[in-house]
C-alpha cells in the first residue's frame, strides 16, 4: 500500500461492490490492506449493497464521498448522481459511469469533465479497470473492489480491483491493486497537471 505521506492525501478509489446480492462479502485480503492504509479520502462510485458495507466505507477514512450507482436506490444515505471533490490543485469528477453511453467512451466522458471544470473523472459500471488520458483530462475506472460480476459479462471471472491514489501537488502517484490467487499485485503510473 502507498505510505501516509507528509506531502499529500492519499485516496482510496473503490466502487460496484454488489455486496450482499452478487458478492456476500469482501476479500479479507483487501479488508486488511485498507486497514492499515492512512486514507484521507475515500471515493466510491456506488452500487455498495448492503448498510453495512456502506457503514464501514465511511469509517475507513474521515473523508468519504460516494455516488449513487444504478442498484443503489434502496440506500437512502446516497444523494449524488455525481459529485465534484477538489483535493489540492486537482478537481475530480465522481461518477458512477452509467451515465456515460456508450460506456467507457473517452469522447462522452471528457463532456462531463468540461461540463464540471475537472481534471480526472473517476467511474465505475463496467467492472473492469481503466486508467487512461485523453485531451489533458484523466480517466480512472478502479474496477469492482469485490469482484462482483458486471450486467454484460456475467459468466466472466472477474478479479477484484481498487485504486490508491497519493496525491503530491501536481503530481500524482496511481497505484492499481488488482487481488490474483489470494494476492495482491500492484501497478503504478504517475499522472502530472
Amino acid at each position: 500500500m502507498a505510505q501516509e505521506s507528509n506531502y499529500g492525501d492519499i485516496l482510496l478509489l473503490c466502487g460496484d461492490l454488489h455486496i450482499g446480492t452478487r458478492v456476500q462479502k469482501l476479500h479479507e485480503k483487501i479488508v486488511s490492506a485498507l486497514g492499515q492504509n492512512k486514507l484521507q479520502h475515500v471515493l466510491c462510485t456506488g452500487n455498495v449493497g448492503n448498510k453495512e458495507t456502506y457503514d464501514w466505507l465511511k469509517q475507513i477514512s474521515p473523508n468519504f464521498h460516494c455516488v449513487r450507482g444504478q442498484y443503489d436506490d434502496e440506500n437512502n444515505e446516497i444523494h449524488y448522481d455525481q459529485k465534484v471533490i477538489q483535493i489540492g490543485i486537482w478537481k475530480i469528477l465522481l461518477i458512477h459511469g452509467h451515465q456515460f453511453v456508450p460506456w467507457n467512451d473517452e469522447e462522452t466522458i471528457s463532456v462531463f469533465l468540461k461540463e464540471n471544470a475537472c481534471d480526472i473523472a473517476v467511474f465505475g459500471n463496467s467492472h473492469q479497470s481503466l486508467i487512461s488520458k485523453f485531451e489533458k483530462k484523466y480517466f480512472i475506472n478502479p474496477g469492482t473492489i469485490s469482484g462482483a460480476y458486471g450486467s454484460i459479462k456475467q459468466d466472466a471471472v472477474i478479479q477484484p480491483e481498487f485504486v490508491i491514489l497519493e496525491c503530491l501537488g501536481d503530481e500524482i502517484g496511481v497505484y492499481k491493486y488488482k487481488l490474483v490467487n489470494g494476492e495482491l499485485l500492484i501497478e503504478k503510473c504517475v499522472i502530472t497537471k
